[in-house]
């Protein structure tokens, strides 16, 4: 081998690969239906096979039953609930709101609706531009995120598709990522058009159901911003190239609190651009599956969340830094962030 052939980590996650100019629509459906419909099908097929699995989604669909019976679903659920559940509820109300149709249905129905729809939604957004993004589909995150029953399949379906925004309420430490990552003021008005109703909808059903809520996420322990972590502040220069979506999309992840998991790694796929950063971004969610394997068990829950959020950090935010910092910093901005980089720019020049 010539030392021409040899590539520099800086290579790997080159954008060089170009972006497909078109896809066709009627590929992208049937690909995204299949997704969709094959990701249901395990989840119904895991569900049989393992009928004591509990999946993070039966929280939701027990509050969101819940509601149907006029309950309090911050009661009905948590340690010593009616649905046992190992936490509290730290869903807020609009999230309950949001999937209460799918609370009238068997709650091995309601998980493969709920992990079909989001698996085809991200499908569709992420295909919008080419098929380069397709290896996400093979990450660690993504297969987790549909086992469990997740919401971060639709969280990173919304970076691409704006009415999908609507679900922002739902998570509100992943809705100001939405807002963060909003290229022309769509995605914000479907935010806000979201909260509202959703909001409206919960103080209706139950006026004060906010007093639980907040008392249940100020005593959660494990919720971190990955700029906290050890040199998770270098995730900071996400916001030299401010005027790219992805890259403030990435900054807001990077200070909003979040969770030791293997789910929310997938929102990191939305800053993707080539084939080479999708392999290189699944590759990265095996490399810290293996990580966590090699050095469990830890001695209790906070040991292990603590090696799982430090090494997401390392493993996964990373690369993804290094993929914007790549990129120049140009990009659509909304309405209110283009008249503001206006004015700058105005004063600077004055």
């Amino acid at each position: 081998m010539t030392h021409g052939a040899l590539r520099p980590l800086s290579a790997v996650l080159s954008t060089s690969v170009a972006i497909p100019a078109s896809t066709s629509r009627r590929a992208r459906i049937a690909a995204s239906a299949l997704i969709g419909v094959l990701c249901a099908v395990y989840v119904v097929l895991h569900g049989r096979a393992n009928p004591e699995f509990v999946s993070d989604f039966d929280q939701v669909w027990a509050g969101a039953r819940a509601l149907w019976q006029q309950r309090n679903p911050y009661d009905v659920v948590g340690p010593q609930g009616e649905f046992v559940w190992k936490w509290p509820l730290y869903y807020p109300l609009p999230a309950l709101v949001l999937v209460a149709p799918l609370g009238l249905l068997p709650v091995l129905s309601a998980r493969a609706i709920f992990a079909g729809l989001g698996a085809a939604l991200l499908a569709w957004g992420a295909t919008r531009d080419g098929w380069q993004r397709l290896p996400i589909f093979l990450s660690v995150s993504f297969m987790v995120t549909v086992e469990l029953g997740q919401w971060s399949t639709w969280y990173a379906a919304a970076f691409f598709l704006p009415a999908v925004a609507v679900i922002g309420a739902a998570k509100p430490n992943l809705g100001v990522a939405l807002a963060a990552g909003d290229r022309d003021g769509r995605t914000f008005l479907w935010l806000l058009i979201g909260a509202a109703g959703l909001l409206i909808a919960s103080q209706v059903i139950q006026p004060m159901w906010h007093e639980p809520w907040l008392r249940n996420v100020r005593e959660a322990p494990h919720f971190r911003p990955p700029v906290l972590r050890p040199f998770g502040f270098l995730m900071l220069l996400a916001a030299l190239k401010w005027r790219r979506p992805e890259a403030r999309w990435l900054l807001a992840l990077s200070v909003v609190p979040l969770p030791p998991s293997f789910y929310d790694q997938l929102l990191l796929a939305v800053v993707c651009l080539t084939f080479r950063e999708s392999l290189t971004f699944a590759a990265s969610t095996v490399v810290l599956f293996f990580y966590v394997g090699f050095n469990t068990p830890q001695p209790d829950y906070m040991a292990w969340g603590k090696l799982v959020g430090d090494g997401t950090v390392w493993i996964c935010y990373f690369p993804a830094l290094v993929m914007v910092l790549r990129r120049p910093n140009e990009g659509r901005l909304p309405p209110i962030m283009a008249a503001l980089a206006r004015r700058v720019e105005q004063r600077r020049t004055a």
